[in-house]
């Protein structure tokens, strides 16, 4: 385990927002399925950011959904399918590029 996330998952008192990859620590995911989340619409970042900036997301909301069985199944089956459809792309363009 990275010692950063290590030192930041050992911390007594969480800060009230997180970054996104302390979001990902405290949810078990990695830091590129967050934007996954949020365009699936599991996870809402604070405020209103634009397009390609840093987004935070609320600590207690975190983990509420950290602790909720549902969520967390939902999240994971919307990962394993995004994942699932970018391999079938990935295989269908290899297929193409192979039949030229």
């Amino acid at each position: 385990m990275n010692p950063e996330r290590r030192e930041f998952l050992n911390l007594l008192s969480a800060p009230g927002r997180l970054t996104a990859t302390e979001t990902a620590w405290k949810l078990g995911f990695e830091p590129d399925h967050i934007p996954i989340l949020v365009g699936a619409g599991l996870l809402r970042p604070l405020g209103h950011p634009p397009a390609g900036a840093v987004k935070f997301f609320m600590t207690a909301e975190i983990e509420q959904k950290k602790a909720d069985f549902k969520w967390m199944s939902r999240a994971c089956e919307v990962i394993r399918l995004k994942w699932r459809e970018k391999n079938e792309r990935a295989a269908k363009r290899r297929l193409n590029a192979s039949t030229r």
